[in-house]
């Protein structure tokens, strides 16, 4: 009996020790490398810095504005344009002087980042990494496929610094397209070394508005123009490319120019193919279409469209780089979703934040939609269904949700459709521009696996004065079919879109 006694007492014991040492385990903490996206690096050129300049550039865009303006109007009353296409580049390529790319996306001209990941010093962060421990530096203008090994390289360094056997990948809009091109080419090594990717307003699904220009596609929509105006006017900058500002607030003034002066006929198709013709085509080739990351950017959609529209009849000259954005468009976008399916079923987990609350650009079909003023929150869930800006989803469709835990309080959400609905979160009020809060969160949810049933970080959040809160109600949203202004200007909207239909089939 004793010694039945003794044994009881000695795995009492040998219980009592492992459950202390159980429970002290720590879940591992991985580095995090952080790829942030376009613009963040500067490029020098002869040991100057050449981009960004060193000026202010809104007020370089506004005052630019004044003649551009001055010049179409003296082209409604002459009929030559041709002046208002010189005046509008003149006043925007001296942004880009010295940062663009040759006709092969290369930076002959010597050009280069200010920093990158081949030359800064990787060293051990001795744990309690944070989301700037281990910045990936690169070349933002170049192709993701370019970029891609260098990724590789860079996280065999960070692996071998810090004694690890994984790390966290986290991309910033266009940080999450070289994310997607590493994980194409290398998902083997994926595999093996990467424990999370994560998010932050990807364009790796591309961006609306981007395609719209590289395609010359503009919509006239009146609301999704009052969208942008009146929140632009009440909030001050909305666009955070100031580069891309220039074209994007001329275009918008340009459609109220004619919706105002009511230009009909010929007229209005001539203004119309001109600027479309003419104008974008020049403006993209030799500012922001020297860059291939940029063209990384263009929707799957959309992009043999923008191709054919920017480079027609030039493709033998620019054929360097068509090669390039080609080969990112046929072997990485078109297999973005099926790769990360496989690299999720693999082990590698992928966590989608995505932010809304704020109207998009005005410039093409379906501009009235949730966005965090550049990426639509529909491309960065990678497919979440969501009600217009400022409005809130159908009742019916509300109801027609199958699990309600997928539609969020303010019900402008239904995540449910979206490509991960676990693993992915919705940001309201939180601008492209802003991420400082979601790096903490980002930590901790992918240290310990948390999804968006999780108490601490539940799917819906709102960003309120600079800190996250559950997302709660928003009482301003109302629903589309009770708002009979907006379906009065739609109704507008759909015959002046058949008008100029009309006088472009007439032509």
């Amino acid at each position: 009996m004793k010694k039945i006694i003794s044994v009881i007492l000695v795995v009492i014991m040998v219980l009592s020790l492992a459950i202390p040492a159980f429970a002290a385990e720590e879940v591992p903490e991985y580095p995090t490398i952080y790829v942030t996206g376009a613009k963040t690096n500067n490029i020098y050129l002869d040991g100057e810095k050449v981009f960004p300049k060193n000026v202010d550039e809104m007020g370089i865009i506004k005052e630019a504005l004044a003649p551009c303006f001055k010049k179409l109007a003296e082209g409604l009353v002459t009929g030559n344009y041709q002046p208002y296409v010189d005046e509008f580049y003149n006043a925007m390529a001296p942004m880009f002087e010295g940062a663009t790319l040759d006709k092969n996306g290369e930076p002959s001209n010597g050009s280069s980042p200010e920093y990158h990941s081949s030359t800064v010093d990787v060293s051990d962060a001795q744990g309690g990494y944070d989301i700037w421990s281990f910045r990936f530096w690169y070349d933002w203008r170049l192709s993701p496929v370019q970029i891609a090994a260098e990724m590789k390289a860079y996280i065999d360094r960070v692996i071998e610094t810090t004694d690890k056997d994984k790390v966290q990948l986290v991309g910033r809009c266009l940080g999450a397209n070289m994310i997607a091109a590493y994980l194409h080419y290398n998902k083997e090594h994926a595999k093996q070394y990467v424990s999370d990717v994560s998010y932050f307003a990807s364009s790796a699904w591309g961006i609306d508005y981007m395609s719209a220009i590289y395609t010359g596609d503009f919509v006239l929509d009146p609301v999704a123009i009052d969208n942008f105006l009146n929140y632009y006017m009440e909030n001050g900058d909305l666009i955070d490319d100031e580069e891309t500002s220039l074209l994007i607030l001329t275009m918008v003034e340009f459609f109220r120019q004619v919706k105002v002066l009511g230009i009909a006929g010929e007229s209005l198709v001539k203004l119309v193919d001109l600027f479309k013709g003419e104008l974008i085509p020049k403006i993209v080739r030799e500012t922001l279409g020297t860059w291939p990351s940029y063209w990384a950017m263009v929707t799957e959609e959309c992009y043999e469209g923008a191709r054919n529209f920017i480079y027609k009849g030039l493709e033998d000259e620019y054929a360097g780089m068509i090669k390039k954005i080609d080969k990112y468009h046929y072997e990485v976008q078109k297999n973005l979703i099926g790769d990360m399916k496989e690299l999720k079923n693999a082990g590698v987990n992928f966590c989608i934040f995505a932010k809304y609350g704020f109207p998009e650009i005005p410039v093409y079909e379906g501009a009235t939609a949730q966005s965090d003023s550049s990426t639509t929150l529909y491309r960065q869930s990678f497919g979440a269904t969501s009600a217009d800006y400022g409005k809130i989803l159908d009742e019916k469709y509300i109801a027609s949700v199958k699990d309600k835990k997928y539609v969020s309080p303010d019900k402008v959400i239904d995540g449910s459709t979206c490509l991960f609905p676990e693993t992915t979160w919705y940001i309201r009020d939180l601008h492209h521009d802003d991420f400082g809060q979601l790096h903490d969160p980002v930590l901790e949810i992918m240290r310990y696996d948390l999804d968006g049933d999780s108490e601490k970080y539940p799917r819906f959040l709102r960003n309120v004065n600079g800190g996250l809160q559950p997302a709660d109600e928003n009482k301003e949203a109302v629903k589309e079919e009770d708002n009979i202004f907006a379906s009065a200007i739609r109704f507008f909207t759909a015959i002046l879109n058949f008008i100029v239909r009309l006088l472009n089939k007439n032509k």
